[in-house]
């Protein structure tokens, strides 16, 4: 994709659990405007596509008051919608920006009238062709909106030297039965990963939700994520290939290169708070030895399949996380 986020068992917190890096030196590529969803029921083909011009990044005036904010380790930057709320809000084996007119009552579940952005972290190697892509934003909408929702064909397009994708959807809100919700859906294949650009509203209030989607695509900036936290491998599986951070499905794993190790359960339920967990660790071969400082020892087999690292620990339970931008 492309687009310019106590006491509790230890074993648990992994099988339940971050965020890591990618460094690579690229072009600041600014987002252009695109044209509003009509104002019909019916999912229509995009007449004019979103695009992305390389080169250096610019102040661009604004009409209205706004503050600009960084996600996913500095490759997304945009401004915020005045008035609006916004927030990193883990999703799954996911960390996503949701940006919403005001904060959902229920985090545990995307709101459906908001934006969302998300970055996917691919090996640079891992190239994805505008066919590929097509069917990925169709395959990955139909996930998110279910199977009742009506897509519009996917529509391949270019943002600068980047393939991408985007589809329309028309569908109903699942959580308030009879409200229809219109949005779109893009993904942009960067040199560091898969960008996501997800948008939605009830039909009440879509024309207006569009410009403000509008305008918050033109402040739109994706850039290469920090170096200085998002150190990448060199591909080869050593020790040093699990410096980062990593989320699993409830928490947050980040392994530090000064051997330092910290767990953060996913906090998303009202007046919940996430209670690290901290200790050390050293890595040998294939074994990770953490000593948390509480005194207690767990100890793994880690494996890594791409992006993906898997924690196997002694009595044969295997942890999946996925390496994120931070």
């Amino acid at each position: 994709m492309h687009f310019s986020c106590k006491r509790f068992n230890h074993l648990f917190v992994l099988s339940t659990a971050a965020i890591v890096c990618v460094s690579i030196s690229l072009t600041v590529c600014s987002a252009q405007s695109y044209e509003r969803l009509p104002r019909v029921h019916g999912v229509a083909q995009l007449e004019r596509l979103p695009s992305l011009d390389e080169g250096p990044s610019v102040n661009r005036p604004h009409l209205e008051p706004h503050r600009t904010i960084k996600f996913a380790g500095g490759s997304i930057e945009l401004d915020v919608p005045d008035g609006w709320w916004a927030e990193e809000v883990p999703f799954g084996r996911e960390v996503r920006l949701v940006v919403a007119p005001q904060r959902p009552t229920n985090l545990r579940k995307m709101p459906s009238d908001a934006m969302w952005m998300a970055y996917h972290v691919t090996a640079v190697e891992e190239s994805r062709d505008a066919e590929t892509l097509s069917r990925e934003v169709s395959q990955r909408l139909r996930m998110i909106v279910g199977g009742n929702a009506k897509l519009s064909p996917p529509t391949p397009f270019l943002v600068g030297k980047w393939n991408a994708a985007v589809a329309e959807f028309a569908g109903s809100d699942p959580s308030v039965p009879g409200v229809a919700v219109t949005g779109r859906h893009v993904l942009v294949r960067t040199d560091w990963g898969v960008f996501e650009f997800h948008a939605s509203a009830p039909d009440a209030v879509v024309e207006t939700r569009s410009e403000t989607w509008t305008k918050t695509w033109e402040s739109l900036l994706l850039n290469p994520p920090d170096a200085t936290t998002n150190p990448v491998a060199n591909g080869v599986q050593s020790p040093v290939s699990i410096i980062g951070d990593w989320k699993s499905y409830r928490s947050r794993m980040r392994f530090s290169e000064d051997g330092r190790v910290v767990i953060v359960p996913d906090a998303v339920g009202s007046n919940r708070t996430a209670n690290p967990v901290t200790g050390s660790f050293d890595a040998r071969d294939d074994l990770v030895f953490v000593r948390w400082d509480d005194g207690s020892r767990l100890n793994f087999r880690w494996r890594l399949e791409g992006n993906d690292l898997f924690l196997t620990d002694h009595e044969g339970q295997i942890s999946h996380l996925k390496r994120v931008l931070n």
